[in-house]
């Protein structure tokens, strides 16, 4: 096929503007949108990691502060206590016991045994990493603590929560500043009497540390406020705990009031023009609730008003709006580049339409003619390119395939073959339809349906103007009713007609090929010639249709006795024949000989009458009795003969001796 020429190079630009102009414009609209867009979507990532963060944190302090009520409970219920009671023990001993405990755990501030008036009566302080023991002169009367006052008469598996606040001694506020929160649980004697309370003075900055720290390594700012929004953590020094240390309490409001607001609402992602808040509201007595669900705790809260103000929790971080910034400008700066990479490619895109549509416009009068002669085609044509990809398809190949052109086009033409044999592959077809021009020949294909059939196909080269072979087409006719029509003509001469089994030709070629494979692997195999005894008494008594059956059965019944691998023949009238391949003996042929004498001998049952039938068998091996197939094969028939001389002789002498 020639390209026509004369195409100029105004026609190529202007094809190249009708293709740019309009790719830029709707792509340039799209960039502005997605510009305009991407802050949104990276700060929707940011707010996302920010609150992963978050929930990340919260879950693990959850986990570790669910250890606290069991902490309190074993110690409660300690079996020192009961010694202790008992008095085989002492409270000196038992202080002892609390700071080893003190110094595995590292979190509890205090841990003190309250007598039932009221007085410490051990009490185990960590000071400065070390844990030690108050002296006796330093016990304090607690009794009208709440909680000592609240637990002290409660029942087993009570436990006393009070809200987060500065750890007091002797009325003032202990320096440097200590955020704790308190626990207690009453303890009892082996009789279930009431003998005082345990108390734990948990440390909440170690708390506060770890749910903050992976929130400030994102370039936020962690806070903790109280519910009424006062400071804990994240304000300025001056303004953490102002509510107790100061007269002037610094909050939230005072420069977040829009945040604060938010917070108030239940918001836990949003932003102002303070920047990206990530808040979740904690409950001090729903982070106590993590215990064993076998134990059912009744769970006291601080009847303390101020200390109770701050039973409920806000902790989450603000990213400022610079840093925010810094995190969005990434992407919009992706974005530029992306618009450039675009462009780009729809310049070089333009310019292959525009030399494509030339090429088509070039080419339209070839092409109109030749989807004409494809459409009027009754046979299947398919055009491929110089690779073999199928590129058009006519009505013929969707009727004789099944394939619709959208499903074929694009694909090789090599997804049509099916598994064949004697049949050059598509790359061997190709190559002598480039060399001859054509190439001719039978494939066998598959239908979408999964269906093989056979094709007769004729495969052109289509050149160019300089000879080159750039297209391909195959003409295919179908003739899989041919091909079946002609194995069916070769099943009939090559099996029986009655019992299906492969006949004397067919079992003289297929010996031929068993012992040429033995003779090249070194085995040996059998050759059974089997004649039926009496049969003819049967048809001549019962009619040829019994006789029928009675060969059916018995080529049915040698097959199913015999291997999968070998042959099984009717020779003709009452005479079959067996190939036994790759036997170790002689004695494995006697075996299969044996075996197939049995099931003959088996009654056979037909309309109401029952016939038992025997047969002789012959036996040759090869190679040990010949190498030649035809001697071998005598060897086999001579067997058999004297067999059955032999059992009428022995028949007719007991006949004699019965007379």
């Amino acid at each position: 096929m020639k390209f026509r020429r004369g195409i100029g190079n105004a026609g190529y630009i202007k094809s190249f503007l009708i293709c740019f102009i309009p790719l830029c414009t709707v792509f340039g609209l799209l960039m502005t949108f997605l510009v305009w867009d991407g802050s949104s979507t990276r700060l929707k990532t940011v707010s996302d990691e920010q609150k992963f963060n978050l929930e990340k944190s919260l879950s693990e302090l959850q986990e570790k502060i669910g250890n606290v009520v069991s902490d309190l409970l074993i110690l409660s219920e300690s079996l020192s206590l009961d010694a202790t009671f008992d008095g085989t023990s002492s409270f000196a001993r038992l202080g002892e016991e609390y700071v080893l405990f003190s110094q595995r755990r590292m979190v509890y501030d205090q841990i003190r045994f309250i007598d039932n008036d009221g007085k410490e009566t051990v009490r185990v302080n960590y000071g400065g990493g070390v844990p030690y023991i108050v002296p006796g002169r330093d016990l304090q009367d607690k009794a009208d603590r709440p909680y000592f006052r609240l637990v002290a008469g409660a029942p087993r598996g009570t436990v006393y929560i009070s809200g987060i606040d500065l750890n007091r001694e002797l009325g003032e506020i202990e320096r440097p500043i200590k955020p704790v929160i308190r626990l207690s649980a009453p303890v009892f004697d082996r009789l279930g009497d009431h003998q005082g309370v345990i108390v734990l003075n948990l440390r909440a900055t170690p708390l506060f540390d770890d749910v903050l720290a992976p929130l400030a390594a994102g370039h936020a700012q962690p806070f903790v406020l109280d519910q009424e929004g006062n400071w804990i953590r994240g304000g300025n020094r001056e303004e953490n705990w102002s509510m107790v240390l100061g007269d002037d309490p610094a909050s939230i409001v005072d420069r977040y009031s829009e945040g604060w607001e938010n917070i108030r609402l239940g918001l836990q992602s949003f932003q102002t023009e303070n920047g990206l808040f990530t808040v979740q509201k904690l409950g001090v007595a729903d982070m106590f609730m993590m215990r064993d669900s076998s134990r059912s705790l009744s769970v006291l809260l601080s009847d303390d008003a101020e200390a109770s103000s701050r039973l409920n929790l806000y902790i989450g971080a603000r990213v400022a709006p610079d840093v925010l910034d810094a995190l969005l400008w990434p992407q919009r700066s992706m974005m530029v580049t992306i618009s450039i990479a675009f462009i780009v490619l729809i310049a070089v895109g333009s310019a292959a339409f525009a030399w494509t549509r030339q090429r088509q416009l070039a080419d339209s009068f070839d092409a109109r003619l030749s989807s004409q002669v494809l459409k009027v085609s009754k046979n299947s044509v398919v055009v491929t390119d110089k690779a073999g990809i199928i590129k058009t398809v006519n009505p013929g190949f969707t009727a004789m395939t099944g394939y619709l052109p959208t499903e074929a086009v694009g694909q090789p033409l090599s997804f049509l073959r099916a598994a064949r044999e004697n049949t050059e592959n598509l790359d061997d077809i190709l190559m002598a339809a480039r060399s001859n021009g054509i190439w001719e020949g039978e494939v066998r294909n598959r239908r979408k349906s999964g269906d093989f059939f056979y094709s007769n196909v004729v495969v052109s080269a289509i050149g160019n103007e300089n000879g080159e072979a750039v297209s391909f087409v195959e003409m295919g006719v179908d003739i899989s009713h041919h091909m079946e029509n002609a194995k069916e003509l070769w099943r009939l001469a090559n099996h029986d007609a009655l019992t299906g089994l492969p006949n004397r030709p067919l079992f003289e070629d297929r010996l031929e090929v068993a012992c040429a494979h033995a003779e090249k692997e070194g085995h040996m195999i059998a050759v059974l010639y089997i004649d039926l005894d009496a049969f003819k008494p049967v048809n001549d008594r019962y009619g040829h249709e019994v006789g029928d059956v009675v060969l059916t059965t018995v080529g049915q019944r040698i097959t199913n006795t015999v291997r999968h691998g070998d042959t099984v023949s009717r020779l003709g009238g009452d005479e079959f024949a067996i190939i036994v391949s790759d036997i170790k003996n002689p004695e494995e042929a006697d075996w299969v000989s044996q075996k197939v004498t049995a099931a003959i001998q088996r009654k056979i049952e037909t309309d109401g009458i029952t016939i038992k039938i025997s047969a002789s068998i012959g036996i040759s091996i090869f190679p040990n009795d010949s190498r030649d197939v035809a001697t071998l094969f005598g060897f086999a028939d001579s067997a058999m003969s004297q067999q059955k001389r032999t059992r009428k002789s022995i028949e007719e002498r007991e006949q004699r001796t019965a007379h």
